[in-house]
């Protein structure tokens, strides 16, 4: 089945909820003890799933998974995200000293495909993950200002960068397809800051390689504006490009290619944060009116983790109506 006919099997709405950081405040358990444990991972979804039905199974996302396993410094708030303090990789040579982590072999990894085969055998929904993508890593290795500077005095560290972060999301991407995983997100936000001539050579080749093998519904998410970013990544694998809130979907539903699905995009700040009822059911209702069979409701990104709860089951019985 495809992603467009599993959006479409019922005359309702369909919502992907980007709700990486709200439960485990719920369930009283820090991220690094969900992360730690597959059974939490279960009870976690379980709970997420009870709480906030919607049509997938995305109960937590260890964004800075791949810096973690490469040993980045990380402040790790207990319900939150955690962040990158450091920038390690500025050179060949420090490059060098990095391993291509094995998704089966390193404790992180190999926990978090124990808990996605155990969600898999145990709840009856596809299961939705978000992965860091190349160029987003390689910037949180090198640093947003030294990678760029390196794109015209180091283009060979820039090259041999890439080439390492691609094969390290290509490699963990797989095994969760392996393990159970029916959604990959590649989430790219640091490819905003590109020139979009340099897109195609310092982005969508690792996309291509990713996709081209990956046996699941493919979805890449960026962040911001990306009216002249969105139209390359249609040009790889996709079934699904996820648009961030300051984009007016509606206005690009006519011209988005209708056999890809338009994913997005409630304001998760001041719409699902700080709105009333009222204006989070217009602004459902507006989507519905104005979008096609293409479309998938969603947030322009991960709601925040203090999101009021009634706002997130509004969402979620309100678009299962």
């Amino acid at each position: 089945m495809t992603l467009m006919e599993y959006i479409n099997q019922e005359e309702r709405g369909y919502l992907l909820p980007f709700m990486g950081a709200n439960g485990p405040i719920m369930t009283r358990k820090t991220m690094e003890e969900i992360y730690a444990s597959p059974e939490e991972q279960l009870i976690l979804a379980k709970k997420m799933d009870e709480k906030f039905p919607s049509d997938f199974i995305y109960a937590l996302d260890e964004g800075n998974l791949f810096c973690d396993v490469l040993g980045v410094m990380l402040k790790k708030p207990d319900y939150d995200f955690s962040m990158v303090m450091d920038h390690p990789i500025k050179t060949i040579e420090d490059l060098e000293r990095l391993e291509i982590p094995n998704p089966y072999t390193n404790k992180r990894m190999k926990t978090n495909l124990e808990s996605f085969n155990l969600i898999s055998k145990n709840i009856d929904k596809p299961i939705y993950t978000s992965l860091q993508g190349p160029f987003t890593m390689a910037v949180q290795l090198a640093g947003a200002t030294e990678l760029l500077k390196a794109t015209i005095k180091n283009p060979d560290f820039v090259k041999k960068l890439l080439e390492f972060t691609g094969e390290v999301v290509d490699g963990y991407a797989k095994a969760i397809v392996e393990a159970g995983v029916n959604m990959v997100s590649i989430a790219e936000p640091s490819t905003v800051m590109l020139a979009p001539k340099k897109f195609p050579g310092m982005v969508l080749d690792n996309l291509n390689k990713i996709f081209k093998d990956l046996n699941c519904w493919k979805c890449v998410h960026i962040c911001g504006d990306t009216t002249k970013i969105y139209p390359y990544i249609l040009e790889t694998p996709i079934d699904a490009f996820s648009f961030d809130q300051i984009m007016d979907i509606s206005k690009i539903s006519d011209e988005f290619p209708n056999d890809k699905v338009i994913i997005g995009n409630l304001d998760p700040i001041e719409l699902l944060g700080n709105g009333s009822r009222v204006e989070i059911e217009n602004e459902i209702e507006r989507l519905d009116d104005v979008m096609g069979d293409n479309f998938l409701l969603s947030f322009g990104c991960s709601a925040v983790n203090n999101t009021p709860v009634e706002h997130l089951e509004l969402i979620c019985n309100y678009t299962r109506r």
